[in-house]
């Protein structure tokens, strides 16, 4: 009897030790999985499983979705060697007991607005860390607002935008900020512009556009997740004024000498990414220096000629009249393809057009250093950046996690990539980045 007592006793130490944010870390480890990328017979999800294959950088991972036929066929053919595991957004049970065979889980099923909150939810319960490469405000700021206090308590990270949404935005200000205080100064205003090369012709799958489509459909609840994150956490912080207001562009388009490009207001999640990074530093973390890694910025996407922009700016107009009203959202999703030109498709883009796709980005970052003002610029590159790019970063932030989760000094909450590398180890996701070729080059300074 007295042995009986002593084993539940046991029992329940040992139940309430892996609750706490470092046994959970513990009993991870033991798991039969390192990762599990969910979604992988997806037209991105296949690209992620060829990442891993490719680059080797974990042994023990499988793939996971509703399809078992079609996860067995992507298993064989890429040698994955966790196999199959089924699992559908709709089966609670399932996804938590694929949430606990593993330590990481990469989400890669969209649009999230949809079928993200039920794989984040069995994560928490299921005790396995959480990325994804979603790119909707919406969905992002309202598991901060209803997830970031059970994630923490269990000691589960949750990073959202993990690829290039946005990891190149977010991380590219941070690392400005980092150049300039290792100068002994500090970043005062951040200008990022995205350029695509695309010779062949740039497309997407219809995926991608779906999820932009139903991001920009929930405009208002993204403004009534805003307030109540203000309500619960307070205001994000405004940034650095040591140069005063980042100096605007009139109009809706303007000429960039230093690009020799026209530019238009990105219309990405980029800007929704940074601000809500600065949000968990300053105000859910409270970091004693946020406000010195904010910057004021500006994020832009440019085109190469007038037709270009033309093309762009009746797209985009259309687009953005449609997609806030249902019967308008009804025919974007119908009719993808034409309303943009051809540019979304179930097929989505070519071998021919992924390897010819590159990515460039451009940082024009102002500060002061020693009551001077001071100037930097940094590029970089990525190939294919909707798809082989978007990927790589993916694993990368993936691999990151797994090889430096026990460095973490805050063990669980829902994160953005800045905030939750700015605060842990941002140099290490910066090395994996440059040692694979995405690397934020320096072209002119003179802190």
């Amino acid at each position: 009897f007295w042995l009986k007592v002593l084993e539940l006793q046991f029992s329940q130490i040992l139940l309430a030790v892996c609750r706490t944010p470092r046994g959970a870390m513990v009993a991870r480890e033991s798991r039969e999985l390192d990762l599990v990328v969910f979604g992988a017979t997806g037209f991105t999800g296949t690209e992620v499983v060829k990442q891993l294959s490719r680059l080797g950088v974990v042994s023990r991972w499988a793939v996971g979705g509703r399809r078992h036929e079609a996860l067995d066929a992507l298993a064989k053919a890429w040698n994955v060697p966790g196999g199959a595991i089924v699992a559908d957004v709709s089966d609670e049970e399932a996804l938590k007991r694929m949430a606990r065979s593993t330590r990481l889980v990469l989400n890669a099923t969209g649009p999230y607005r949809f079928f993200g909150e039920a794989v984040v939810k069995a994560c928490i319960e299921g005790g396995a860390d959480y990325i994804d490469l979603c790119g909707e405000p919406e969905f992002m700021e309202r598991m901060l607002l209803q997830y970031h206090d059970a994630a923490a308590e269990a000691g589960v990270v949750i990073c959202h935008a993990c690829a290039f949404d946005s990891v190149p935005a977010d991380l590219g200000i941070w690392h400005c900020c980092q150049l300039f205080r290792e100068a002994g100064g500090q970043c005062a205003h951040v200008e990022m512009f995205h350029s695509i090369e695309a010779p062949l012709g740039y497309s997407g799958h219809v995926t991608t556009f779906q999820a932009a489509v139903h991001g920009v459909g929930a405009a208002r609840d993204l403004s009534k997740v805003r307030k109540q994150l203000e309500e619960k956490y307070g205001k994000i912080p405004k940034g650095s004024d040591i140069l005063g207001p980042l100096p605007k562009h009139a109009g809706a388009w303007f000429w960039e000498p230093r690009l020799g490009r026209y530019a238009v207001p990105f219309i990405g999640s980029d800007a929704s990414v940074v601000r809500s990074s600065r949000r968990t530093v300053a105000n859910i973390l409270k970091t004693s220096d946020a406000e010195t890694w904010m910057p004021q910025f500006g994020i832009y996407f440019t085109i190469q000629s007038k037709w270009s922009l033309f093309k762009m700016a009746a797209a985009g107009g259309c687009f953005q009249f449609l997609a806030t009203k249902g019967w308008g959202r009804n025919l974007l999703l119908r009719f993808p393809g034409f309303f943009t030109f051809g540019a979304f498709s179930e097929e989505g883009p070519s071998k021919e057009q992924m390897a010819n796709n590159k990515w460039s980005g451009d940082l024009f970052a102002a500060g002061v250093v020693g009551g001077d003002r001071k100037e930097l610029v940094l590029h970089a590159e990525l190939h294919d950046p909707g798809y082989i790019g978007t990927s790589l970063l993916f694993v990368l932030v993936a691999q990151t996690i797994l090889e430096d989760r026990g460095k973490f000094s805050a063990r669980g909450g829902v994160f953005t990539p800045g905030a939750f590398f700015h605060l842990f180890q941002p140099s290490s996701i910066l090395e994996r980045l440059t040692a694979n070729g995405v690397e934020f080059k320096v072209v002119r300074s003179d802190l």
